[in-house]
């Protein structure tokens, strides 16, 4: 086979993809989808075992390239969280220093001003006052941190599975009995028993 056929072949491969790709989507069969392909691109043969491998074709690269996105996706969040916690940290190690915490309290008077009509607040004095504080470290840094890290561990997939209960615990006796069907039950069932002794 020449190039030029090979280029023609894959051409048309890749023009049939992207109408069974459309229609495996959408739901359709593999006969309807042979149908729909031969008839939008007026193909005399195109067999049906064709069409089952354009689609096995499309999975597997749909497949690959989820993998790879996944892969990428999870990639990025390791990244965001180990930013995030470089950041945590540096906040932690500041939140432990102590600092000197400087107030000031202004005392006044309000007044008219002639020129503009204003009322304004003379000032009289200004006291400031300082308190040496000792950083103990903000607990709220360090909780976020363990946050983080074990949203990393998730997406690394370090824990164990789960085991959850889906039945939410009901059993056919417990809907009867919510339902109040229980109850018509016991009649029926009571009423039948002198009978049948």
């Amino acid at each position: 086979m020449s190039k030029t056929q090979q280029k023609r072949r894959n051409q048309a491969k890749e023009g049939r993809l992207v109408i069974v790709a459309q229609l495996y989507k959408r739901g359709y069969s593999y006969r309807q989808i042979n149908a729909e392909v031969r008839k939008r691109l007026n193909l005399e043969t195109y067999s049906l075992k064709t069409t089952f491998n354009d689609v096995k074709s499309l999975l597997a690269e749909w497949r690959e390239n989820r993998l790879a996105d996944t892969d990428d996706a999870v990639q990025l969040e390791l990244e965001r969280i180990d930013d995030t916690v470089r950041e945590l940290w540096e906040q932690w190690e500041k939140s432990k220093e102590d600092y000197v915490k400087t107030t000031n309290t202004r005392k006044g008077a309000p007044r008219r001003n002639e020129e503009t009509g204003q009322n304004e607040v003379r000032t009289y004095s200004v006291e400031e006052r300082t308190n040496n504080v000792v950083g103990l470290g903000n607990p709220a840094y360090i909780a976020e941190i363990r946050q983080q890290l074990s949203e990393r561990r998730k997406l690394l997939g370090l824990y164990a599975p789960e085991k959850q209960d889906i039945s939410g615990g009901l059993s056919f006796a417990s809907l009867l009995i919510e339902s109040g069907k229980i109850d018509e039950a016991e009649a029926e069932l009571a009423a039948a028993q002198p009978a049948q002794g």
